[in-house]
C-alpha cells in the first residue's frame, strides 16, 4: 500500500498549497451566468507557436494551443488534483492500476473516443506516441521518463500496460499529449510532417486554419468525449506588440489575455469590461550562464554576478509585486521546496571581493578586467515582452554598478528557443521554465541532458551544468518511493544550485490574466496544465 499512498500524498500536498495560494480577492468571475449558445472567443497571445505539436516545442504558445487540440492520459485541475482525461480513472495501487513494485502502470481507456477526423482512438495510439517520443530522429523537447519505459503492451483496444525498467516516481506526468498513429506512422520525414501545422487530436477543439503572424483558428469538436464545448470556436490571436494588445483589450476585441505585462496592470484594471485575475504559479524566470564560456567557468564570477542583483527591487519596481523571489528551482507551492534556504541579498562589496579573488581588477572605466579582457557579455532574451526586456535592462544596470558590462539582446522568440537555446549559442540567457507538480528536474540538470548534436539535442540543460552529485541525485529522485527521501534529494539539488550558481533564479511569477466579464467558467490553473485546461466549459454569457 505504501507506493500508492506516497504518490497520492505528493499530489495532495501540491493541491493544498495551490488552493491556499489563491485568495478570494483574486477569485475568477462567477460562473453563475447564463451561457448563450455558441460564439467565438478570442484569446490574445504575444507569441506565435513554432509548431502545433506540443511534444516538439517548449514554447508556451504551442502548449496552450496543444491543450485545446490534444488530450492526455490524465491531467491536473485548478486545485492541483489529478483527474482522468483519456483514461477512465487515475491509476493507483488500490484500483489495480499500479503494481506493488511500481514497475507496471495500467491505463483503462475511455471507449468511443474518436480523433478529429473520425478515426477511433485506441491503445495503439498510446504505444505509438511512446515510440514517436523515443525515436531519436524526431526533434522531441524532452524524453525524461519515457526512456525509463521498457515496453508498452496493448492487450486490447482499451487497455494500455506500461512496463518500466525501473521505478519512475512522476509516472503520472507522462503522456500529457497522445498522438494519432494512423496519421503519423506513415510520414516520410516525421519532423516535416504537415501534421505539425495542421494537427488532428482528440481534444475539445479542432484545428481549422493557421494564418502566420495573425491567428490560429479552432472550431468546437462536437464529438468531444466530455461533451460538445459551449463555444463555437476559439481564435488564438497573435499580437506581438504589448501596446497593440492593450489597445485591442480596451476596444473589446479580445476576451482573454494571460500573462499581462505588470507595467500595464493599472491600465487593464481600469477597463470596465474586464476582470483582472492574479494567480500565483510555478513558472520561474532565471538567468542562465553558458558554463562552456571561459569567463563563467570560475564559480566566484557567477556568484559575484548573483550578488550584484537586487531581485526584490526588480519585483517591486518593474513587476509591481506580482512575483515572489526565487531562491532555487522549486516553487514555494511545491512539496519539495526547501524552506530553510535564504535568498541571496544584493551585496556589491561582496560581489567585487569575489571578482578580485577570481583575478579581476577594476579598470579606469569602472569595468573589471582580467588578462586584458573586460568582464563584458551579452544577455539574450525574448523580444516583445516589455516586462522581461525591462527586467533584463535592469539587470544590466545593476551589474554596471558593480563593474560588469552587460549588453541586452532581445531576439525573436522562435530564434531564441529553436536556435539560440537549443544549440547553446549564448553567453547568458534569460527566460522561464514551468516547474511541474512533481519536482523531478533531471531534464534540466543532468549532464546527459546538455543538448548537442551528439544526443540529438535532447534535454534542457542549456547551461551545460555537469556535476556528478547532481546526476546521481536526479537519477535517485525519480527512483525513490519514499517522499521524505525524495524531498531530501531535491533539497540538496536546491542547495547545489545556490552553491555552484549555474543559473541565477530570479522570481516565480504571478499570472496576471485579463478576462472579459461576459466569459463564463474561466478557472485559472497554476499547474503546468495551464489556464486552458477546461476551455470546453468556457462560454459567453447573455450580457
Amino acid at each position: 500500500m505504501r507506493l500508492c499512498k506516497i504518490t497520492v500524498f505528493c499530489f495532495l500536498i501540491v493541491a493544498s498549497l495551490l488552493i491556499s495560494g489563491c485568495g478570494d480577492k483574486n477569485a475568477p468571475p462567477s460562473a453563475a451566468k447564463v451561457i448563450k449558445p455558441g460564439g467565438q472567443l478570442v484569446f490574445g497571445s504575444l507569441y506565435e507557436p513554432n509548431t502545433l505539436n506540443p511534444l516538439m516545442s517548449d514554447m508556451l504558445a504551442a502548449s496552450e494551443i496543444g491543450n485545446l487540440i490534444f488530450s492526455g492520459m490524465v491531467t491536473t485541475n485548478d486545485k492541483g488534483e489529478l483527474i482522468p482525461d483519456l483514461a477512465v480513472e487515475v491509476p493507483t495501487l488500490q484500483n489495480g492500476g499500479v503494481s506493488r513494485d511500481g514497475l507496471t502502470v495500467i491505463y483503462k481507456l475511455r471507449q468511443g473516443v474518436t480523433w478529429h477526423d473520425g478515426a477511433p482512438f485506441e491503445a495503439e495510439d498510446v504505444r505509438f506516441t511512446w515510440q514517436f517520443i523515443m525515436n531519436r530522429k524526431v526533434a522531441i523537447v524532452q524524453r525524461d521518463g519515457y526512456d525509463k519505459i521498457a515496453e508498452i503492451q496493448t492487450p486490447d483496444k482499451y487497455t494500455v500496460v506500461v512496463k518500466f525498467k525501473e521505478y519512475y516516481a512522476p509516472y503520472l506526468t507522462l503522456f500529457s499529449t497522445v498522438l494519432p498513429r494512423h496519421i503519423l506512422e506513415s510520414a516520410e520525414d516525421v519532423n516535416k510532417a504537415a501534421f505539425h501545422r495542421a494537427p488532428i487530436g482528440t481534444g475539445p477543439f479542432k484545428f481549422r486554419e493557421w494564418t502566420v503572424a495573425e491567428a490560429v483558428v479552432l472550431e468546437a469538436n462536437s464529438s468531444y468525449f466530455r461533451g460538445k464545448p459551449n463555444l463555437e470556436g476559439i481564435i488564438y490571436k497573435i499580437i506581438p506588440d504589448q501596446s497593440l494588445l492593450l489597445t485591442q483589450l480596451k476596444a473589446g476585441e479580445i476576451h482573454i489575455v494571460n500573462n499581462i505585462n505588470s507595467a500595464q496592470l493599472d491600465q487593464v484594471k481600469a477597463i470596465d469590461a474586464m476582470n483582472v485575475i492574479l494567480t500565483p504559479n510555478m513558472i520561474w524566470e532565471h538567468l542562465d550562464f553558458n558554463l562552456d564560456q571561459p569567463m563563467f567557468q570560475d564559480g566566484r564570477v557567477r556568484q559575484a554576478i548573483a550578488y550584484g542583483l537586487d531581485r526584490q527591487a526588480i519585483i517591486n519596481n518593474i513587476l509591481k509585486n506580482t512575483a515572489v523571489p526565487a531562491v532555487a528551482d522549486q516553487s514555494p507551492l511545491s512539496w519539495a521546496y526547501n524552506p530553510t534556504l535564504v535568498q541571496m541579498p544584493r551585496d556589491i562589496n561582496k560581489s567585487r571581493e569575489l571578482l578580485i579573488q577570481a583575478g579581476y581588477n577594476q579598470g579606469s572605466d569602472g569595468i573589471f578586467v582580467k588578462d586584458g579582457q573586460k568582464l563584458a557579455f551579452s544577455l539574450m532574451t525574448t523580444a516583445g515582452n516589455k516586462a522581461r526586456e525591462n527586467v533584463a535592462q535592469t539587470i544590466a544596470n545593476q551589474l554596471h554598478e558593480v563593474g560588469i558590462a552587460v549588453t541586452v539582446t532581445p531576439l525573436d522568440p522562435k530564434v531564441f528557443f529553436e536556435d539560440i537555446l537549443k544549440t547553446r549559442k549564448f553567453q547568458t540567457a534569460m527566460y522561464a521554465f514551468v516547474a511541474g507538480v512533481d519536482p523531478n528536474n533531471r531534464n534540466l540538470w543532468h549532464s546527459k541532458k546538455v543538448p548537442s548534436s551528439l544526443n540529438g539535442y535532447d534535454g534542457q540543460n542549456y547551461t551545460g551544468w555537469r556535476n556528478p552529485e547532481v546526476d546521481s541525485l536526479t537519477e535517485n529522485g525519480v527512483r525513490s518511493v519514499d517522499i521524505e527521501a525524495r524531498k531530501q534529494i531535491y533539497y540538496r539539488v536546491q542547495e547545489l544550485i545556490i552553491q555552484e550558481c549555474p543559473v541565477i533564479p530570479l522570481y516565480f511569477r504571478t499570472n496576471i490574466d485579463a478576462v472579459k466579464k461576459n466569459v463564463v467558467n474561466y478557472r485559472p490553473n497554476p499547474t503546468p496544465a495551464g489556464n486552458l485546461w477546461n476551455a470546453w466549459e468556457w462560454g459567453l454569457s447573455e450580457k
